[in-house]
């Protein structure tokens, strides 16, 4: 489960409770990754580390108590979403995917970004900037399509996607363009839209118990279904 907040904070400790929850209610492996974070370690170096560790769960699933033809996917919440889906387009063998309130798309142009810019809603411009700002270098090229994941040449390739989305939340309609993109060559999906809930509610079940827990259902009916 790759856990950031802004690709700067957070660690295997503030997702545990949800990472708990999920692994109990789905009756399957939860590993959180807890790669380099930014800004003393930016792009692409966070996405690699989680790359390597993805690759070395994929070759060595005995070491985690299943055998080597169980199905493996790739989750995480806001930029570990992103991470997410981009690890999905460098590592192979990957059976599906889970995004929860992502930033797909590095323009932030959809209608979301302008509707919910106050900081009650969490992704306030300001703060987005300032995320930006201190995980990409300058001159980064902000196209690669590891990092604007809406310009991956092959999204055909990806595997089946869950997306998990907040209501209230200026990622919000990231979301469902990504979800266009997937419809448009075929690749199997399903959106779900959490309403009355900001971005981050994933990660606090104690303060928003009802809907983590209707999302880690939609999250193993969707793993069944794989």
């Amino acid at each position: 489960f790759p856990f950031i907040l802004g690709w700067t904070l957070g660690s295997r400790n503030t997702h545990q409770s949800i990472v708990n929850l999920a692994a109990d209610l789905t009756k399957t492996i939860w590993i959180s990754v807890e790669y380099r974070l930014g800004p003393e370690y930016r792009y692409p170096i966070w996405l690699d580390d989680s790359c390597d560790v993805t690759r070395h769960i994929i070759e060595n699933k005995e070491l985690y108590g299943v055998d080597q033809a169980a199905k493996i996917g790739v989750t995480g919440d806001s930029a570990g979403a992103m991470i997410s889906t981009s690890i999905c387009q460098t590592v192979k063998n990957i059976d599906f995917q889970v995004l929860i309130y992502g930033l797909y798309d590095f323009t932030r142009t959809a209608p979301s970004y302008k509707e919910f810019t106050d900081p009650q809603y969490v992704c306030t411009p300001e703060l987005l900037d300032w995320f930006i700002t201190h995980t990409f270098d300058d001159g980064v090229d902000m196209k690669d399509p590891r990092i604007s994941v809406f310009l991956n040449p092959s999204p055909n390739l990806l595997p089946a996607t869950l997306f998990i989305v907040a209501e209230l939340d200026a990622l919000r309609d990231d979301s469902f363009a990504y979800k266009e993109i997937l419809d448009k060559v075929g690749i199997k999906n399903k959106l779900s839209l959490f309403k009355g809930v900001p971005h981050g509610f994933f990660s606090l079940p104690a303060i928003y118990p009802k809907a983590c827990t209707q999302a880690v259902d939609t999250i193993k009916e969707f793993m069944a279904s794989i």
